[in-house]
């Protein structure tokens, strides 16, 4: 009689669809990833995400710009109910940054450790698992 193997699952790799080339710049080299704000060349403004044409000037041509990797906690909240892939409980906050942008993220940390105000910084993890239960990476904020 043959001895049967048990059936191993193959290893579940990260999604990484969620590294949207408009969003998030992750380099090959190992810099720091970095959200890619958006000025638009004809009147300055810059924004994220990209939004096209200008809606200052009806531009259409835009120049990239490394968003600042820090910003302050504007307001978040904690939630306990999510939705289908999301481990609950998790958090969502805006992030002002420096360039005067407010950016919507997920907060890297534990619910109810977040104040208004905290000094947060770019990084980069999953944001949910998508229906295969394959975790999505994506751009999230934790507190410094």
């Amino acid at each position: 009689m043959s001895e049967q193997k048990p059936n191993k699952k193959p290893e579940k790799k990260p999604d990484i669809t969620f590294f949207h080339p408009d969003l998030l710049e992750a380099p090959a080299d190992g810099r720091a990833p970095y959200l890619k704000g958006y000025r638009c060349k004809k009147c300055g403004q810059l924004d994220f995400p990209k939004l096209s044409p200008c809606p200052s000037c009806w531009g259409e041509e835009f120049e990239v710009v490394p968003l600042s990797r820090r910003g302050k906690l504007y307001s978040f909240s904690d939630n306990f109910i999510g939705q289908a892939g999301m481990k609950t409980p998790y958090s969502f906050g805006y992030i002002d940054l420096p360039e005067n942008l407010r950016i919507f993220a997920q907060l890297e940390g534990a619910p109810g450790s977040f104040r208004c105000d905290d000094e947060v910084e770019l990084t980069v993890g999953t944001v949910r698992d998508n229906r295969d239960g394959v975790p999505l990476i994506s751009y999230k904020f934790r507190k410094i």
